[in-house]
């Protein structure tokens, strides 16, 4: 069996209401979205095979709803949350935070919520967020950007997923960019 290379994982997310896009790299395969309006998409890959597994966006005004990921919510999968054009009047709430915050959210989430509460939309507008993690509720920190402002591009996470050998299957693990 020869040994598994770390393989690149990149997530766009995008500030701008009125074009809305994001792309999710994993490899060689990009997903893209460009939806007729603001939302937040969740993708789930399988840690064995980079499949994706589910893909599926939802309306910015649904902050408070968790996706049906219970088929997924365990430390098998991958999970990517990746805000397009969403307004700073709709960070997750209630059920959507905490799951967020279960799966990899930290510090950049509560950032969001912070702003997005004291200040809502009126003065900064939207919000970008992108969140790479372990499903299964574990409380591990994840991988997180944030930006709030007013370009066009919001925060690009980049990462690597390392190979790891366990019980001779490999298995991917989200990582850092290395030094080398």
């Amino acid at each position: 069996m020869s040994a598994a290379l770390p393989v690149p994982l990149t997530v766009v997310s995008s500030l701008g209401n009125e074009y809305v896009w994001g792309q999710i790299a994993i490899g060689k395969n990009i997903l893209t979205q460009q939806p007729s309006a603001p939302v937040f998409w969740f993708v789930v890959i399988d840690r064995t095979t980079l499949q994706v597994v589910f893909n599926q966006t939802q309306a910015a005004s649904e902050c408070s709803t968790v996706p049906d990921l219970s088929a997924y919510n365990d430390t098998n999968h991958i999970l990517i949350v990746n805000t397009l054009g969403v307004g700073l009047n709709n960070p997750p709430q209630g059920a959507l935070f905490q799951f967020i915050d279960q799966n990899g959210g930290g510090r950049e989430l509560r950032r969001v919520e912070q702003v997005g509460l004291q200040l809502n939309c009126g003065s900064l507008g939207t919000y970008s967020y992108a969140l790479v993690g372990v499903l299964g509720n574990l409380d591990l920190p994840g991988f997180e950007a944030s930006q709030i402002s007013q370009p066009a591009v919001g925060p690009i996470l980049t990462l690597q997923l390392l190979p790891m050998d366990v019980n001779g299957q490999t298995v991917y693990t989200p990582s850092e960019l290395s030094g080398r």
